[in-house]
Parts: structure tokens; sequence; C-alpha cells
């Protein structure tokens, strides 16, 4: 088996998965994801710092 046809094998192969003819019908109704547990309206939310390094850093240069 050459280069050539395995490639056209493994083209054919992934076409054949996304072509959706192998798919399961889709529901009639959509159901809405739920997160599991319960919802706290009291929590905090606090925004990331992040510290990357070699991010921005400016140092104040001295005009002379």
């Amino acid at each position: 088996m050459g280069i050539l046809s395995k490639t056209k094998h493994k083209l054919r192969g992934a076409l054949s998965k996304l072509s959706g003819e192998h798919s399961a019908a889709a529901p009639a109704v959509r159901q809405d994801y739920v997160r599991p547990g319960v919802a706290n309206d009291e929590a905090e939310v606090v925004m990331a710092n992040l510290r990357r390094p070699g991010a921005a850093k400016s140092t104040p240069t001295k005009k002379s």
C-alpha cells in the first residue's frame, strides 16, 4: 500500500464519519443544560489576576 492510497483511505474514513450517514436522528425536543447542585446567589465572584512571566513589564525610563 503506497502513501497515496493510505492517505485516500484515511480521508475517505474521515469523510464518512463527518457525513452524518451513520449518525443517530436528532431528538424532537432539545433539553437545556442544567448544572448539578444548588445555585448560590450570595457567592462572591473574584476576577483572576494572571501573572505571566515577561508580560508587559513596563519600567519607567529616565529622560535626561
